[in-house]
């Protein structure tokens, strides 16, 4: 008779929690709450059976996986500077022997900032291209870095004709955007025709050499009732994606 109460109160215990369990089985919070810590509980358990040994391998793999990524990288741009190198040095205008190599390691509005400078034996009035494209002129020096002026830049001024008609103008920058201008109306401009330098060397060696690449014609404007045409130019070149670029040194 003693056994029978003891076990009652024991059975009135497993049916209370059998009655909490189906209710909270039931209700959407708990089932909410179980869904939104289950990947945290997987986590842990993962963490506590992985041994030390096991962690520290993977860390070691990550880090030689991350190394050989910053080497891949690495090797993917010498292979373009090494491209950018072949490529010029096939170009014959100007001259090979007179092209200096520079990185590009700065970019300002209508400017761009290379790595070499005076100790590099470059000066003021420089031309820098890219295979046959003008990409402007050295307009400030220090011992180490130098200043590009780019066609962009307000000051541009030089003449230029066009290759498949000869038509014959001025170069200029109006507003970031290059313009040939100051070309006849019997002159004839097509659009996609290359403009290119025509050569504006001094006895000192300053200005532009002929047969530079400026650009391709856009756009033409052209009025009857005006004395002159002009036309916008794109550079075949996208500056702001430059690397290295090659500066004139004689």
């Amino acid at each position: 008779m003693k056994r029978v109460k003891a076990v009652v109160p024991i059975f009135f215990i497993f049916l209370l929690l059998s009655i909490l369990i189906l209710l909270f089985a039931q209700n959407p919070l708990t089932a909410g709450l179980q869904f939104i810590t289950l990947p945290l509980q997987k986590w842990t358990f993962i963490a506590s059976t992985q041994s030390p040994s096991q962690a520290t391998s993977e860390q070691q793999l990550q880090q030689e996986n991350n190394q050989l990524r910053s080497q891949l990288a690495q090797m993917q741009e010498l292979q373009k500077d090494n491209q950018a190198l072949h490529d010029q040095f096939k170009v014959t205008s100007p001259s090979s022997q007179t092209l200096l190599p520079a990185e590009v390691i700065g970019i300002q509005q209508n400017a761009l900032l290379i790595d070499k400078g005076e100790h590099d034996n470059v000066h003021v009035g420089n031309v820098v291209v890219v295979n046959d494209n003008l990409i402007g002129k050295i307009s400030k020096i220090t011992p180490n870095i130098s200043l590009i002026t780019l066609m962009t830049d307000p000051s541009t001024s030089f003449t230029a004709e066009t290759a498949k008609t000869s038509a014959n103008g001025i170069v200029r920058a109006q507003d970031g955007i290059v313009i040939f201008g100051n070309v006849v109306l019997t002159d004839k401009l097509q659009s996609n025709d290359i403009v290119m330098t025509k050569g504006s060397m001094d006895s000192q060696g300053n200005g532009y050499p002929p047969k530079l690449i400026v650009g391709k014609i856009v756009s033409i404007d052209k009025q009857a009732s005006s004395l002159f045409q002009s036309a916008k130019i794109e550079s075949l070149v996208n500056v702001s994606q430059l690397r290295m670029v090659f500066v004139e040194t004689q």
